[in-house]
């Protein structure tokens, strides 16, 4: 069975170290105990970075659920020292697969992004293009 969901539209991630915000959510069916589920994802950032900053940083952390339990946890941070005489935008794309054995029934994923590294308020993090699939194996 495939099962997949995806989204170009732009969201807003806040700032803030322990917030969270849903950027996918995806709901898998499977017949049988431990049925592995391959999930594959990516999720396209875009870095807004005010002219005139001597330096720039940031982090987001992506986390994996299935019905809230945590799978996976990957961490992205970028950063460099320099003076930018121009505003700076980047395309950042974090991709991941993981395989799952859930339980029977009912099973929703969730991809969450957490915001929790800036060098300065000048720079903002959007998620745009994003997917999320699964192939439930029999």
């Amino acid at each position: 069975m495939f099962f997949f969901t995806q989204n170009q539209g732009t969201m807003s991630i806040p700032f803030g170290v322990g917030i969270e915000t849903t950027v996918l959510t995806l709901p898998a069916a499977t017949t049988r105990q431990i049925q592995s589920v391959k999930l594959d994802y990516t999720i396209q950032l875009l870095v807004q970075i005010q002219a005139l900053q001597t330096n720039f940083s940031y982090g987001v952390r992506t986390r994996l659920r299935r019905n809230s339990t945590l799978l996976v946890t990957q961490t992205f941070q970028q950063g460099a020292s320099k003076l930018l005489n121009l505003a700076l935008t980047r395309r950042e794309y974090i991709p991941n697969t993981w395989v799952d054995d859930g339980a029977a029934g009912q099973n929703t994923y969730t991809i969450t992004l957490e915001y929790f590294q800036r060098s300065n308020a000048n720079l903002t993090v959007t998620a745009e293009t994003r997917s999320l699939n699964a192939i439930v194996i029999d």
